[in-house]
Parts: C-alpha cells; structure tokens; sequence
C-alpha cells in the first residue's frame, strides 16, 4: 500500500506545492497502514475500517479528527479508482464516521485582544496576528503568504491568500494594516519569496506561528487561540451587518452554512435588532 499512498501524496504535492494537505494526507494514510498492515488496497475489507477507527478512538483521538482521517481514506480511494475500477472504497460514512460534537466560536473580548497585542513586541509578530484578526486568515494561510501575493498599491489594498482545499480568495486589508505590513517589510531585510521569515531567512511553518503565539498568550496572562482571532474578526464584521455572503468569501467558507454559525455566537446583536424593530414597530413600551 505505501507504493499507492506515495503516489497519492506526491499527486497532491504536485497540485499544491505550497499547501500543507499533502503532509496531512501521509500522516493520515500513515496511522491507517500502522493499524491494518502494508496490504494491498483491494484487500482491505469494512472490518479493517472498524478496527482501525477502533484503534483511533482508545488512543482517545477526537471524533472529529478521526473523521479526517477517514476522508482522507475516501480520498485516497477515489485516486485508486480512476485508474482501476475495481477498488471500492471500503469506509461506510453511515456506519464509520462518528457524531461531533458541535463547538460554537467563541470570539474574544476587547480587553483580552488588546492585552495580547500589548504583549507583542515584534512587528512581524504583531503583523502576522493582526491579519488573523482584522482579516480572518488562518495560521495556516499566513504561514503561506509570499510578498507576490500583497497589493498594497491599490486604491483598495488587498491581498490573494491560499485556503483550504486550493481555494483562493481575495482579502481587503484596512489602511492601519497596510501600515504595519509596510513597516514590517521595511525592517525584514529579507529577498525571500515568504512573507514572514525566520532569522534564518526561511518561512515561517504554522507550529513556528504558534509558538510565538503561546509565548505572548503566557506573557498576556490569557488563553485564547489563532483561530479564535479569526472568529473574532468574523463577529465582528456581523455587528457591523456586514451580509452574511460577504462574510463568507473574506473567511474563505465554501458553503455559507458554516458562516452562519457566528448567528449563535452574536447574541449582541440579535438582541439589537429586537430591540430596535420593537421601537420602530411602536409595541414596546
């Protein structure tokens, strides 16, 4: 199976070489054969998936990142089939995939965002968090911006960010944060293709992003996470009555079902409107 699996994987890094998918993929694909063997795929029967799912939950594993694992599976599969018909993917989503638990956004407080960025005494840090928070991107995402990508020059400064799946998406950037990424390009020395170096002159990786980011959490004397700096941007925008369609493509959501959580989050807002409506209809006393 590893011939296949490597295939498969250099397939997605020739796609994409500069999204992370293709690793996540061999690890994926590297628990399962850890589980069920180095067989050949045609042998790999719906016993083997309840075995192996059985594996990743006593190593007490999220559903959710099982459920990862198992696409990947399917993915894997469809790649095998184009070539042989005669592959049939063995995961059952009825009967493999486990039930999440749904987790709503929490966005953050003021006064947590503005202690954090208190803490933050380096300008490519304070850049590469503020595009987390006043553009929604993903540690990931920033990890993968390279200078090409930044249109700072325009009457409507933007950049083009790489999402999930290979998606791009166009992000508008407020003057304050071309300002900071002006000043952060001015004092990086730096001809790398990256956006965001190391002192070694290399991109940044996501763990080296969230690193910094536990080293200014611990000093803020607060917990929060990259991606509730995104959330908060998302909130923040529906406070605003920003449409819901315009969120969606400035976070990069391929269905807009998925933007319409941050509804259950921002109850400021629901009760605003209630409020507000009552008094123009005239029934609230």
């Amino acid at each position: 199976m590893f011939n296949q699996i490597t295939e498969f994987v250099n397939w997605h890094r020739r796609r994409n070489p500069q999204a992370r998918t293709w690793r996540d993929y061999f690890y994926d694909l590297k628990q399962f054969v850890e589980v069920v063997g180095n067989r050949d795929p045609l042998t790999i029967t719906v016993t083997d998936i309840d075995r192996f799912v059985k594996a990743q939950f006593k190593r007490g594993l999220s559903p959710k990142t099982i459920n990862r694992r198992l696409t990947t599976l399917i993915s894997f599969y469809t790649y095998l089939s184009d070539t042989n018909p005669e592959i049939v993917c063995p995961v059952l989503p009825y009967r493999h995939f486990l039930k999440e638990r749904k987790r709503l956004p929490r966005p953050l407080p003021t006064d947590e965002v503005k202690r954090f960025f208190d803490a933050i005494d380096n300008v490519r840090d304070r850049a590469m968090f503020t595009l987390m928070l006043r553009c929604g991107l993903r540690i990931s995402e920033v990890a993968s911006l390279r200078v090409v990508d930044l249109f700072l020059n325009e009457v409507r400064p933007r950049m083009v960010v790489m999402g999930k799946n290979s998606r791009e998406r166009t992000v508008y950037l407020s003057f304050r944060t071309v300002k900071l990424i002006r000043r952060y390009l001015a004092e990086r020395e730096s001809d790398a293709e990256d956006l965001f170096v190391s002192y070694q002159d290399k991109g940044l990786s996501t763990t080296a992003i969230h690193k910094r980011l536990m080293v200014y959490r611990q000093r803020a004397g607060i917990n929060l996470t990259a991606h509730q700096l995104r959330h908060t941007f998302a909130t923040d925008l529906l406070e605003q009555d920003v449409p819901l369609p315009t969120i969606q493509k400035l976070m990069g959501h391929a269905w807009v079902t998925t933007t319409q959580t941050y509804l259950l989050v921002s109850e400021g807002k629901i009760a605003n409107d209630f409020y507000r409506a009552a008094a123009e209809m005239g029934v609230w006393a």
